[in-house]
């Protein structure tokens, strides 16, 4: 853990050099990364936490740190609860889809390697749970993706 959080930290140091975005892929770790980005100057450039497995008390901080929330496969899945009460609560000018291939094939094609296609069953199930156009969705993750990679 502490080899983690050592180069973590210099993720951070090098994204704040560089001023570019970074991203974090927090797995069992979430107090550990919620200091690090607390004690460094993250906010300066954002990023995104990407394949989010926290609380929706982790993502009112992850969004007010200045954050992306980035959700895949894991939405899709019987059992996401947890995933699904984050999506209900995130703004959507906060959130991202993502298909974090090769792993995490959403359902109805668990199971299998995972690609960007599958990207299509994601946003069909947040915007059920969102209550909104799977188009209006994607357009509006797609404006996201490019404020937060900087691309015009």
């Amino acid at each position: 853990r502490e080899v983690q959080r050592k180069w973590f930290r210099q993720q951070i140091e090098l994204a704040l050099e560089v001023k570019l975005p970074i991203i974090v892929h927090d797995r069992d770790a979430h107090e550990d990364t919620m200091n690090i980005i607390k004690e460094s100057q993250a906010k300066e450039v954002g990023g995104v936490f990407h394949c989010f497995s926290g609380s929706v008390e982790m993502a009112k901080w992850v969004i007010e740190q200045g954050f992306y929330i980035s959700i895949g496969g894991t939405v899709t899945f019987k059992n996401a609860r947890r995933v699904v009460e984050v999506v209900e609560f995130l703004p959507l000018e906060c959130l991202l889809l993502e298909t974090d291939a090769p792993y995490m094939s959403p359902v109805p094609v668990r199971g299998t390697r995972n690609y960007s296609g599958n990207i299509r069953y994601i946003a069909e199930v947040i915007s059920s749970i969102k209550n909104m156009d799977t188009k209006e969705l994607t357009k509006i993750t797609t404006e996201n993706a490019k404020k937060l990679f900087r691309i015009d």
